[in-house]
């Protein structure tokens, strides 16, 4: 008997006759399938459709939760995964934005500052000034990632110290950005513990890469690295009208500091670039295709194991003091 209903069900699966395996002279027509086998097997299908269904339901919503938008008639009370309704300001985004999600901001406007604590992308598309008067500051775990891109920040209005504080481990990455105009430094980066290109047996990782970005009018540096071990790479930027351009302060031996510039214009500061390093400490510039100029002290070091570098490919020109590097790092390959 289990042979035959077994061959049943193969027989409505069929597109017009089967043949019945323990009956092999015997065919039967679909219609003559018994109508519990037909009425069982169209409930199991109506239920792997609605079962299918809710799966694509829930794999819908997630992609659009990893999405939120910010705008300057936002709510931040109001569900900003949805565009119709953005969030206002910069922090009630960061904090309606899941883990490794993206905040999408939607128009011309002044957003305020925040304080990030997870892994997540902030994006301003081209044409949209994405004004920011206050200090955002990123603060996560050495595993953990944030991306600001297209970001318009001045500090001038309320005086705040720094544009970006990057006091955590991990990775921050600027793109695209304009940071003015602030009291202490664009990008202050004091991340404890040891950076990516160091030891790996620490837990707390700390880098920070910049891109095409414009650092100028802030009161002590464009772009300082200082208070704990750091990482940092500047590409395709310019430091101009600041105290000083690119600043790398080391206090501890267990603490280095290393900052990379790649293709920059470092100009009309007080002084470009500048080293600090305690005794037994390391603060280390290297430079390659970047241009040095009309600074009051073009490279300035302080401390015996402090270092401005050269890749031996660089314009310095114009500078009223020190435009010596320290020495010559690997030649170009």
């Amino acid at each position: 008997m289990g042979t035959a209903c077994s061959s049943l069900v193969r027989a409505r699966r069929s597109s017009r006759t089967a043949t019945i395996g323990c009956w092999p002279t015997r065919t039967i027509q679909p219609s003559a399938v018994p109508s519990c086998l037909c009425n069982s097997h169209e409930r199991r299908s109506s239920m792997k459709r609605a079962i299918l269904f809710c799966l694509l339901v829930a794999t819908s919503a997630s992609a659009q939760v990893a999405r939120v938008f910010l705008a300057g008639t936002g709510n931040d009370a109001g569900d900003c995964t949805n565009q119709a309704t953005p969030c206002r300001s910069l922090q009630g985004a960061v904090d309606q934005c899941p883990v490794n999600g993206e905040i999408i901001i939607l128009d011309n406007g002044g957003y305020g500052g925040a304080t990030i604590t997870k892994s997540l992308t902030v994006n301003a598309s081209s044409g949209i000034v994405a004004f920011i008067a206050l200090t955002i500051t990123v603060s996560i775990a050495s595993t953990d990632k944030v991306v600001l891109r297209g970001l318009s920040m001045n500090g001038v209005v309320f005086g705040y110290a720094d544009g970006i504080a990057f006091n955590g481990g991990g990775t921050l990455v600027v793109e695209n950005s304009v940071i003015a105009g602030f009291a202490h430094a664009g990008i202050n980066q004091s991340a404890a513990g040891v950076g990516v290109l160091s030891s790996t047996d620490s837990n707390t990782n700390s880098n920070t890469v910049i891109e095409s970005s414009r650092f100028e009018y802030n009161r002590t540096s464009g772009v300082g690295a200082e208070i704990g071990t750091a990482k940092v790479s500047i590409r395709n930027s310019v430091l101009v009208n600041n105290s000083t351009g690119v600043s790398a302060l080391s206090v501890l031996q267990t603490q280095p500091v290393l900052i990379a510039v790649d293709t920059c214009t470092i100009a009309h500061n007080t002084r470009g670039t500048e080293a600090q390093a305690s005794p037994g400490a390391s603060a280390v510039i290297r430079l390659t295709n970047s241009t040095i100029y009309h600074n009051v002290d073009g490279m300035l070091i302080n401390g015996p194991s402090a270092a401005i570098e050269s890749y031996g490919n660089n314009r310095v020109t114009s500078n009223t003091n020190n435009s010596t590097f320290s020495g010559t790092v690997f030649p170009l390959q």
